[in-house]
C-alpha cells in the first residue's frame, strides 16, 4: 500500500517541485504545472499522464486505475493508492513529473539519478 506521505516524500524529491494547494487539495507542480494532486479520501491520487498510457492502465486494471466522467478531455486518471504496488506508483510519479517539466531540468535529473527517460515505462 502507498501512503499519501510516500506520495509527498517522492514528489518533493523531485527537482523544482513544490507542493500548493489545489482546491483545498495537496497538489504537486513544476513551474505551476500540476502533475499530481492528493484526494481528501487519502486513497486516492489524481496524476498527470498520456492519454495512450491513461487509456492502457485504465483497461489494464480498473479496480486500480480509473477516469472520472469530468476527466474525459484531460490527460489526467486517478490511482488508488489503497491497491497500487508501490514501484508502479513511483514510476508514475515519476513519469507524470515528466510531463510537465523542462527538458533540461529531467536530463539533469536522469544524470544524477542513473535513471533514463524511459524507466518507469511500461
Amino acid at each position: 500500500m502507498v501512503t499519501t506521505d510516500d506520495v509527498r516524500n517522492l514528489a518533493l524529491s523531485l527537482p523544482e517541485t513544490e507542493q500548493m494547494e489545489h482546491w483545498g487539495k495537496p497538489s504537486f507542480r513544476v513551474r505551476n504545472k500540476i502533475f499530481a494532486v492528493i484526494q481528501p479520501d487519502g486513497k486516492s491520487l489524481v496524476i498527470k499522464t498520456t492519454q495512450d498510457d491513461r487509456l492502457a492502465y485504465t483497461m489494464m486494471d480498473p479496480d486500480v486505475y480509473r477516469v472520472p466522467d469530468s476527466f474525459n478531455n484531460l490527460a489526467f486518471m486517478v490511482i488508488r493508492l489503497d491497491r497500487v504496488a508501490f514501484e508502479e506508483c513511483h514510476n508514475l510519479i515519476i513519469q507524470a513529473w515528466r510531463l510537465v517539466t523542462p527538458k533540461k531540468v529531467v536530463k539533469a535529473y536522469n544524470e544524477v539519478s542513473g535513471r533514463s527517460q524511459t524507466d518507469g515505462d511500461r
